[in-house]
């Protein structure tokens, strides 16, 4: 028997991922590892993380390991090894949930004096339905109301409800495939199944079950880290699957809702409740606890469900109430919304509707430039669930589906039918699209569990996906031929990242073409493939000639090409300032990569933060780039940008870029250009809404707002909303003659605007003073000069009887618009 001594010098305990690192290094002994909390006289299984995590070892703890078995010597030398060089390195920053308790109201809101709760908006939306409450489900007295069972009896009944769990789980929502695997991975942790077989003098199973959920939840509850308390939902959730499945039932009454709901939980909603929930009329959710990592909480994003955490003492406002309007992007949840909450939903539905409206054209089809240049935008997925939502937001195709995280979090890689499967989803859903797949970059600075990877001092420019691939042949033959099986699904890009070399070229080259000729001697069939490489790697750009005798394409991955070309580490906060994919001689290496690979006869595309920052547009187009892959809820505004380009003024500016001195320069240089190509004029017709009926002032300031927000004048309809309502609270705008003009100057202001709003019947504006013309002003503060101006000669205009009369009674929006242009000399 052999022990080492240790201080935990983790700021955040041994949680979840030193608890891994450490389960990872035991495994591979036979010797028996016992961690010990001597501070604390708890101890684990260092081969269970979950035993582990319930040792509750947090910083300053005095901790032994025991280790006993014939290659102790080994285990020891080992984890010595691990705790001197690496224990310190395990710890990682917890998240943090956003709050969004204090975030401002619209005004709107604020005038309303409506009764609502606030709390955590961690899946963003905006819904409303009856309260549906959910209750949390008691298994002490589930149990009560089942028969006693000897030991024996319930030790079968067990065992036979957790095999059922895990297959069920192996086996479920393949929405929430994520999700359930690292459920299943909990399950599967030893300590699982030893705690729900530790428990003799149980009255019955459930019993049983009911003291597994309290004793592995207790340490996790009692942490000091967010994380850990909620992964207890996880295990509440598994213990209450394990017991459905021995009863052979659910456990809460089987819920089906029938008209639109908001579920609201005094505590936290499972995984298996939202699941067993989830249909058409689940408008939001409303939960006590939770936060940015439950599991509740992404499937909830995944889904695109509203969800509010963090609300308490929630049940009197609630119970009574017969409607509920949740808005998760302020943390609101109103009850029984009267009149003028309902008239703020309705606007703001509206407003909502005519956004997506504006856009709804340039996502389903492909856009081009002003002069024609069709241009591909393409989104970065990282799981196959994402397809659908990504081809909801517009996207022509993917050009970057990370394969990593099928391998993560687990303790053996994927087998080949289960990554065939994921990815012929993505293909099935593509039906046809471009599809490009990554293969496996993990390695250096992103290990797994089940690869024995050295540590490194820079694991960035170290031993990393290519790079291990000969190492790890059976894990790169495995995905190589997943990958081309689901070539039969739909024409499938293979590309493989950090390739330095001619020599990796052509490994992968000969590689990928054998294993397609072993599959068909196989009887296995293999369609249409092609083989490409990310250029991240400087040293590619004189290699692109060769490379076209091996390859079809390759794509830019502009994030570490930049500080590999800059020499800089961007997660280092002390150089991250070199890291800058606007310096011009970065901008200089892309235009040279991509004239060289179309001179080569090859496919190029982007990927990577640069793809999907609007400024940096008209530079992308100047290079020649039309395949550019970004995040899914960029690209519809991507789209609209492109749109308004040229192309022969981009490659004008591009060279201009490429002149300056510095990324400052290139941006002020960029900003000049979009305001150029992108005016728009203070006054246009869309800024004109005729004969509408308002009930209120603040039903006024919003519509008008909101318009700007969905004409693209705003940074967004709110911020202005407040900024008219902080000139309105020094003095009244009601100009007299039944006229008012509310404005403001702000830099939430993209376009100096006037919009005009004429009311059916006068409306009360305060002060005793009722108006039929709302005249608004909005200045980007920058043009404050014309602001005044604008102004002074509007309330000139306004004070003759006959321009007044005109634009009551004129008809035609447009007819509008040219005499506001005339009258005020715009």
């Amino acid at each position: 028997m052999l022990t080492l001594d240790f201080i935990c010098t983790l700021p955040n305990g041994i949680h979840a991922r030193p608890a891994s690192e450490i389960e990872q290094r035991t495994q591979v002994f036979t010797s028996s590892v016992t961690l010990i909390n001597i501070s604390k006289k708890t101890q684990a299984d260092a081969k269970s993380v979950l035993g582990m995590i319930g040792a509750d070892i947090t910083h300053g703890d005095k901790c032994q390991f025991l280790i006993e078995g014939d290659d102790r010597q080994a285990a020891y030398e080992y984890l010595l090894a691990f705790m001197r060089d690496e224990f310190e390195e395990c710890d990682e920053p917890l998240p943090q949930t956003p709050d969004n308790h204090a975030q401002p109201l619209p005004v709107f809101i604020e005038h309303a004096e409506a009764k609502y709760l606030r709390g955590n908006g961690v899946s963003k939306g905006i819904g409303r339905g009856v309260p549906v409450h959910i209750d949390s489900v008691d298994l002490y007295e589930l149990s009560r109301q089942e028969p006693a069972a000897e030991a024996a009896r319930q030790r079968q009944q067990l065992s036979d409800a957790w095999a059922l769990t895990q297959k069920t789980l192996a086996e479920g929502d393949a929405g929430a495939a994520q999700v359930l695997a690292a459920q299943l991975k909990l399950l599967s942790d030893p300590a699982f199944k030893t705690c729900l077989l530790s428990h003799p003098t149980a009255r019955n199973a459930l019993q049983a079950i009911a003291l597994t959920a309290q004793q592995l939840s207790q340490p996790l509850l009692n942490s000091s880290s967010q994380y850990l308390r909620e992964r207890v939902i996880d295990i509440r959730d598994l213990c209450q699957a394990i017991a459905a499945n021995l009863l052979g039932r659910p456990l809460e009454t089987q819920l089906t809702l029938t008209q639109d709901s908001i579920v609201i939980c005094s505590g936290t909603l499972t995984p298996g409740q939202f699941l067993r929930l989830r249909n058409a009329h689940l408008k939001g959710i409303v939960m006590g606890d939770g936060g940015e990592t439950s599991h509740t909480v992404i499937l909830a994003r995944s889904f695109g469900i509203p969800l509010l955490c963090g609300v308490t003492q929630s049940e009197g406002l609630t119970r009574e109430a017969s409607m509920l309007l949740l808005d998760s992007r302020y943390g609101l949840l109103v009850a029984n919304p009267d009149t003028t909450m309902e008239s703020w939903y309705r606007l703001e539905t509206e407003k909502q509707r005519a956004i997506a409206a504006r856009s709804a054209p340039l996502r389903g089809q492909q856009v081009a430039t002003r002069d024609g240049t069709r241009v591909s935008v393409l989104a970065n997925i990282a799981l196959a669930v994402e397809a659908q939502g990504a081809f909801a937001q517009g996207a022509d195709g993917f050009g970057l589906f990370r394969t990593e995280m099928l391998f993560c979090e687990r303790r053996e890689a994927p087998g080949e039918e289960e990554q065939y499967q994921a990815y012929s989803e993505v293909l099935r859903s593509a039906a046809g699209k471009k599809i490009t797949i990554r293969t496996l970059d993990i390695g250096g600075d992103k290990p797994c569990e089940f690869l024995d990877l050295p540590k490194e001092e820079n694991p960035f420019l170290g031993y990393r996906a290519v790079r291990m691939y000969p190492q790890f042949q059976e894990i790169f033959t495995t995905q190589a031929r997943a990958l081309l099986r689901a070539s039969v699904v739909g024409p499938i890009n293979i590309m493989v990242p950090m390739v330095a070399t001619l020599q990796e070229i052509q490994w992968l080259h000969g590689q990928f073409h054998h294993i397609a000729q072993t599959l068909q001697q196989e009887g296995i069939a293999v369609g249409e493939w092609h083989l490409g490489i990310m250029v991240e790697v400087p040293s590619t750009l004189y290699l692109l000639e060769k490379a076209a005798n091996y390859l079809d394409f390759v794509s830019i991955g502009s994030n570490d090409l930049a500080q590999y070309f800059l020499a800089c580490d961007r997660g280092n906060p002390y150089v991250r300032h070199l890291y800058n994919y606007r310096n011009p001689t970065f901008l200089a290496l892309m235009r040279d990569i991509t004239h060289r690979a179309q001179a080569a006869g090859l496919k190029i595309s982007l990927c990577g933060e640069m793809a999907a920052d609007k400024q940096m547009l008209p530079l992308l187009v100047g290079m020649g780039l039309t395949q550019l892959s970004m995040a899914a809820g960029m690209i519809t505004a991507c789209k609209d940008a492109l749109t308004t380009l040229n192309t022969a003024h981009c490659q004008a500016l591009l060279e201009s870029a490429i002149a300056c001195e510095s990324g400052e320069q290139v941006l002020e240089l960029v900003e000049q250009f979009l305001r150029a190509q992108s005016q728009k004029p203070v006054l246009a017709p869309e800024l004109l809404l005729l004969d509408k009926t308002v009930s209120s002032k603040e039903e006024a300031i919003k519509l008008l707002t909101d318009n700007l927000e969905v004409q693209q004048r705003v940074v967004s309809g709110p911020l202005a909303e407040r900024a008219i309502w902080e000139r309105e609270a020094v003095f009244s705008t009601a100009l007299g003659f039944s006229v008012a003009i509310p404005h403001c100057k702000s830099p939430h202001v993209l376009h100096s605007s006037i919009s005009l709003l004429r009311l059916n019947t006068p409306l009360a504006w305060g002060e005793d003073v009722e108006v039929q013309l709302v005249i608004m002003l909005t200045v980007n503060e920058q043009e404050q000069d014309s602001h005044m101006k604008i102004f002074s000669r509007l309330a000139r205009k306004l004070m003759h009887s006959d321009f007044r009369e005109q634009l009551l009674t004129l008809s035609d929006a447009s007819a509008i618009a040219a005499l506001l242009s005339t009258e005020l000399a715009l």
